[in-house]
């Protein structure tokens, strides 16, 4: 009878294997050499949309790669550390500067190689594209504040969302469960914790050695402050001839921003009357009107739920805008009666979007766009349901790419709004040019 050495099968399969991988790395190496010939020969502006393609494309697959390396126990604490060590054995096999790459994210994917590893559904809908990798860490952190389990029904509810999108409705579904008691207790904590400091940076090339004054408090509190302060520099900004004057001509937003909070502190400030609400207050009208025992959550938005003492506090101060739908007959829909949005639309506005529908900006940086643009063929309308909150930044790069608005309803009734090209009749006419100074 012949005996099998074993050991000399082990090492032939051990061969074969090495064989495969190395026939199947240089196929890859080739592959991504074709592709590079083909991309040097791409515009320029193309070489970027498709190389920011890729690098999602490439960071899926790794995360689901290692995700199955890696496995789930059902622990998160040890499905994490072995995500973690997977990737860096393969940032120690890839050496040299891919290895400074793996250490700088490895954390970050290790935590997102975790959840998927433990959650079936989510490795699908990442593999679908229907949740980007950034998602996930979203999901992830409220998975640590709560039972360390990532929800379902969090994960159906962002589907096909931006990241910035699926944060803030994720925000809005903790904010609906939230307990008063708890509101209240964490805004305790906070005022006892709320300090001034004085600090200085370091001068650098070019760069004047600065002192400033940092206020950490309660986050309502900062919101009401910030909306004020940049309520005056705005107000400065339009005294200073607005949009009818060059950029030139101007002080830039930030130093807008911090003479608007020196004349506070001074006392010099005033109230700009610049048309916007301070402060935005949304409550649940059952709850308010229902059981006079049951303790009620008001949402501030900007800073998210507050206890039903601060809103007393700024009721009684005056400083509180309320809306009232289908009572006052405030007009939100006045069609081509007037361009600017108004006090009314702006507040309705803040209620519906809570800062820009596209990258979640807070709101005291956000403007009412009009969908379809007011001077283009279409004829933009100043409706609410025509309106929609954007920052300046997304503002002027809308604009600029000559794209406009839309949405889509998600699953769960949610304004979804996405950009696409606009058509000749949603293009704006040129702008005129700014009116130098004489």
């Amino acid at each position: 009878m012949a005996v099998v050495d074993e050991s000399l099968v082990e090492t032939e399969l051990e061969t074969e294997t090495r064989t495969e991988s190395e026939a199947a790395q240089r196929a890859a190496d080739d592959a991504f050499q074709s592709l590079m010939t083909v991309l040097r020969d791409m515009p320029d502006g193309l070489v970027v949309e498709q190389c920011a393609n890729f690098e999602r494309h490439l960071m899926t697959e790794r995360l689901l790669t290692v995700a199955r390396m890696s496995g789930s126990t059902g622990n998160v604490a040890i499905d994490r550390r072995r995500a973690r060590n997977t990737l860096t054995n393969l940032g120690s096999q890839a050496g040299g500067q891919q290895q400074n790459s793996f250490g700088r994210s490895i954390n970050r994917d290790a935590r997102r190689a975790a959840a998927v590893a433990a959650n079936d559904r989510l490795g699908q809908q990442l593999s679908d594209g229907a949740i980007a990798p950034e998602s996930i860490d979203v999901l992830t952190k409220v998975a640590d504040e709560s039972t360390g389990e990532i929800p379902v029904e969090l994960v159906d509810a962002i589907l096909n969302m931006s990241p910035d999108q699926a944060a803030r409705t994720v925000q809005d579904r903790l904010e609906a469960d939230v307990d008063p008691n708890d509101v209240e207790r964490q805004y305790r904590r906070q005022r006892r914790a709320r300090r001034a400091y004085r600090y200085e940076s370091s001068p650098g090339v070019g760069r004047p050695a600065l002192s400033g004054i940092a206020l950490e408090g309660p986050k309502a509190d900062i919101a009401r402050l910030w909306a004020q302060i940049s309520a005056s520099a705005d107000a400065a900004y339009q005294a200073a001839g607005g949009r009818t004057r060059s950029a030139v001509d101007h002080k830039s937003l930030d130093n807008r921003l911090y003479d608007a909070l020196v004349a506070a502190l001074d006392g010099r400030g005033e109230n700009s009357g610049f048309g916007r609400p301070s402060i935005v207050v949304t409550v649940d009208a059952e709850a308010l009107f229902g059981d006079p025992g049951q303790a009620v959550v008001a949402t501030q938005v900007g800073s998210g739920p507050i206890p039903e003492s601060l809103l007393a506090d700024y009721a009684g101060s005056g400083s509180i805008a309320v809306l009232l739908t289908h009572c006052d007959g405030s007009p939100l829909w006045l069609g081509r009666s007037r361009r600017p949005a108004s006090h009314s639309q702006f507040l309705a506005l803040a209620v519906r979007d809570r800062g820009c529908v596209l990258c979640r900006a807070g709101l005291d940086r956000c403007q009412a766009h009009h969908v379809i643009p007011w001077s283009s063929p279409g004829r933009g309308r100043t409706d609410i349901d025509q309106l929609a909150l954007l920052c300046q930044q997304c503002h002027r790069d809308l604009h600029h790419r000559n794209h406009t608005l839309e949405f889509t309803h998600s699953a769960h009734s949610q304004r979804l709004w996405s950009t696409r090209p606009a058509t000749p009749e949603e293009t704006p006419a040129p702008k005129p040019r700014y009116r130098q100074r004489e």
